[in-house]
Order: structure tokens, then sequence, then C-alpha cells
């Protein structure tokens, strides 16, 4: 009887699964796959080339270039620090990268949410304007924006970069969240009306909850170009000021003689945050920009 019991309560045999063959590739997948391993070798080439050689002497660089390091050590990024103004530089980097991307977050979407909740041709004007930010070249500003920060005593402060940065940026962020604003449904904001909530308390607690994917696509843009950006600190900020990190590396480049080593070591470090920056955000970059696309 307990084996009959066994038989009818033992567990079916489970199925076997069947075999999958692996897939062939086409010609044009190892097509595809071809050129990007060339695209891969050739945008991955100078970032490893500066890489081991910021590991190398001075003497040895010059004497062979292409060469290999002959031992690793951390004494070129210990030399880059107390040799040169690097670690000022990368403060100040800092400082304008943060303070820029909080600023614009803070303002441009609100801005945004004005001009196209308000509407009229107050609001049409406006955003005209902001559009032809994007038509105007920086070098046509740069001239009367230098001479009035000069007037105002601004001139070679990390005020006017952040500043000039903010208008800049301000125009394209008008345009990425007035495209995506569109796409809410204003019924939503009319429910937090009826509620009693105002209309700055409404744009915080409901809207801009909605423009997160947009708003990390948006931060993520101008976090990598303020920490990559070279002309205009190097335009708005005199030699007095240790600059940015990419000022700094550009003044380690002489007339006759250049330090490479200190040069490639501080582009290896500058290069770190931006490939940090884009590895730990690519997901919500690129949601946001799909999103802001389809919005449009």
């Amino acid at each position: 009887m307990s084996t009959e019991t066994e038989l009818l309560v033992a567990p079916a045999p489970k199925p076997r699964r069947p075999r999958t063959t692996p897939k062939k590739l086409t010609a044009g997948q190892i097509v595809v796959m071809a050129v990007l391993a060339v695209l891969v070798l050739i945008v991955a080439s100078p970032v490893v080339y500066a890489f081991l050689n910021s590991f190398r002497s001075y003497a040895e660089i010059t004497v062979d270039p292409m060469g290999l390091p002959t031992q690793f050590t951390l004494d070129n990024y210990i030399q880059l620090f107390q040799q040169t103004d690097y670690g000022e530089a990368l403060l100040n980097t800092l400082i304008i990268t943060v303070a820029t991307v909080v600023l614009l977050v803070a303002i441009v979407p609100m801005a945004a949410y004005g001009i196209e909740r308000i509407g009229g041709r107050t609001s049409r004007f406006l955003y005209i304007l902001f559009i032809a930010g994007l038509m105007i070249p920086f070098q046509v500003r740069m001239i009367p924006l230098v001479k009035g920060f000069d007037d105002v005593g601004l001139y070679s402060t990390l005020t006017s970069v952040i500043l000039v940065h903010l208008g800049g940026a301000a125009s394209f962020g008008i345009l990425l969240y007035c495209s995506f604003i569109k796409g809410i449904p204003i019924e939503v904001e009319e429910a937090a009306h009826v509620d009693g909530a105002g209309r700055l308390r409404t744009f915080w607690s409901i809207v801009f909850p909605m423009l997160l994917p947009v708003t990390s696509a948006f931060v993520i843009i101008q976090a990598l170009g303020l920490w990559n950006d070279f002309f205009i600190p190097l335009v708005f900020l005199d030699s007095s000021s240790a600059g940015t990190i990419n000022v700094a590396i550009n003044r380690m480049v002489g007339l006759l003689t250049s330090q490479w080593q200190l040069i490639y070591t501080g582009a290896i470090l500058a290069i770190i945050p931006s490939v940090a920056i884009f590895a730990a955000f690519q997901r919500y970059f690129i949601k946001g920009m799909s999103v802001g696309a389809v919005k449009g």
C-alpha cells in the first residue's frame, strides 16, 4: 500500500528543455560588429595611450613616446598636485558644475512651465527669445560679456563663468522642457487647484515629479558639458586664477617644453568623473531623451 501511495504522490518528471542552437550571424551583423569594433578602437586608443603615459617619466616619454611604462608608480599623480594648481582648478570645476546645474534645475523648469501654461503673446515672445539664443554664436556675445563683467567687477570670478553657462544652457533647457510639458495633461493640475494648491505648489508637487526623466537627461548633458568645457573658463578667467581642469592642463603646454607626464595624468583624472557620471546614469539619460522625443 505504501508503495502505491508513493507512486501516486511522486512528482512528475520535469519536461526537458529543447536544445537551443546558437544563432548564426548574418553578413550584415558581422559588418556592423566589425565597424563597432573599429570605432571602439579609435575612441579608446587615445585614452589607453594617455593612461599608460601617466605612469612614465618625462625622459621616457620624450625618448620613446610609444613605449610602455617600465614601472607603475603614482609619482606623476603626486607631482601634479604638488607642482601645479591642478587641485585648485579641480575645485573650481566642481563648484562651477554643481552650482550651474543646481541653478538650472531650479529655474529652467519653472520658466518653461510658465511659458507653456500661461500662454498668450508674451509667453510666445519669450519662447522665441529663448530659442533665438540657440542661433546666436557665443563668439558674437563674447566681447560684450567680457566688457560688461569687467565693468561690474565680476570678470575673472567663478560667478561670471556660472552666469555665462546659465545663459547659454537656458535656451536649450526651455526648448527641452516646453516640448515635454506639452504632453502633461492639464487636468492633473486643475485637480490640484481644486484642492487648494497654488501654482507654485502645484508645479513642485505635481508637475516636477513628472519631469524627472527629462530632468535627468538635461542634468547629465549639462554636467558633462560643464565639466569638460574649456573655452568659456579660458576667456572669463585670467592668468591670476587657477582656472578649471582643462585650462590648467593647457597651461602645462609650453612654447619650447611641455610637461607631458603631468598633461597625461591630468587628462586621465579629468576623464574619470565624466565616465563615472555617464556610466551611473546611462539608462536614465537614454530614457529621458527617448521620452522627451516622444513628448515633442
